[in-house]
């Protein structure tokens, strides 16, 4: 007797499209550059163009266990998402949407402490690209491949709205969106999407409470040319206090200072300035002649000179020129510009049929690379590297 039964569901023949409708940084409460993190609130809203005609999709609608099948639903999609430069992450809000009549809504409220390497050459003059990573569990080798795209006519981007940190950095930019491939093994990629927001350092604090002092006592060690060259005592004594004194300060201020393994723009500062003084010393120690000791009084005071102008031409020349370079240099919200299909890279991905069948085959959850090639939509971007 013939019992009739329904044909197991078969992978879709193309990366389901999560097209960003929506990111708000609600707010960034804190950036350690000590710890290379930043704690920050944020808001994400993606769409499934058409999502309500496919039944596939709407199944387990916001179930909070939803099940893995070779056509999974946006509930399993949904919590596929993660964040991979996230130290510490809370779900204030996960679930899928239906908007009109034909779409579906990804929604994620997100509480984390991301990871971010700080690159400090210019402090405290440096501007930080604060980046969120959004991945996905699934690979672009697997069953179930998905991939982010998005319009600069459509997408919304928003600033921080709370920003806690106003009196210490300043926010420069909008909000900007990057494509990134993720491969943590050979042969394995998963798509990321990066949402960066620029800050710059407002250097008040430092000049205030380092470059400051640093230069009074720059200014105090030229002094000692009051004394008379034979009063070398006198003059060793008065240096040795300086510079006792500014290095003492300095390690004073080395808290606010960030360890890192090379050195500032503040560091090469403060090191001039105590390079001045020591110089200061063996003038001190080993100049006897009036007429010599005028024209180091004139070099002393040249060298300060010249450190301030050096230093405040990094500081509001060179610094802000670099940054505006990266700026410029830095992909900006939007996918690249639409090629024509003929010319779009293939995008390796397993055809529907040869992973349907590996899946029955094997029983389990795997993916096969190389066994076939699917072009990638017209007008859509490539994912990087291709």
């Amino acid at each position: 007797m013939f019992t009739p039964f329904s044909a197991p569901p078969t992978p879709r023949e193309r990366p389901l499209a999560c097209e960003v409708a929506r990111i708000d940084i609600l707010h960034i409460s804190k950036i350690d550059q000590i710890e290379h993190a930043f704690s920050a609130r944020l808001f994400i809203q993606l769409i499934l163009r058409g999502g309500q005609h496919d039944a596939a999709l709407l199944e387990g609608f916001n179930e909070p266990a939803p099940e893995f099948s070779l056509r999974p639903s946006a509930t399993w999609l949904l919590h596929q998402f993660h964040f991979p430069n996230a130290l510490k992450l809370e779900f204030a809000e996960r679930k899928v949407t239906k908007m009109g009549a034909d779409d579906l809504h990804m929604i994620l409220r997100v509480d984390g402490t991301f990871l971010q390497h700080f690159q400090l050459h210019d402090f405290p003059y440096d501007s930080q690209t604060l980046q969120v990573h959004l991945s996905s569990h699934c690979a672009n080798e697997g069953v179930a491949p998905v991939r982010f795209k998005w319009s600069p006519f459509t997408v919304k981007l928003q600033r921080p709205t709370h920003f806690a940190l106003k009196d210490v950095w300043e926010l420069d930019k909008p909000v900007r969106l990057d494509l990134e491939t993720l491969s943590p093994s050979p042969g394995r990629t998963y798509p990321v999407l990066k949402a960066c927001v620029e800050v710059t350092r407002k250097p008040t604090y430092h000049l205030v409470n380092v470059v400051f002092p640093m230069a009074c006592f720059v200014l105090m060690g030229c002094c000692q040319f009051a004394h008379e060259t034979t009063n070398v005592e006198g003059r060793l004594e008065y240096m040795g206090a300086i510079v006792l004194t500014s290095t003492a300060y300095k390690m004073s201020v080395s808290g606010s200072i960030p360890m890192i393994a090379y050195v500032t723009l503040l560091d090469k500062y403060v090191l001039a300035c105590i390079m001045i003084c020591i110089l200061l010393v063996f003038e001190a120690a080993f100049v006897r002649d009036a007429y010599a000791d005028s024209v180091a009084l004139v070099a002393a005071i040249g060298l300060f000179v010249a450190l301030q102008a050096a230093f405040c031409y990094q500081a509001y020349y060179a610094v802000p020129h670099r940054a505006e370079k990266r700026r410029r240099g830095s992909p900006m919200a939007g996918p690249r510009p639409a090629r024509r299909q003929s010319a779009v890279s293939p995008r390796r991905v397993a055809p529907a049929g040869i992973r349907a069948e590996a899946l029955q085959r094997l029983g389990g959850f795997v993916s096969l690379r190389g066994r076939g090639l699917v072009d990638v939509e017209s007008g859509d971007s490539d994912p990087p590297g291709e």
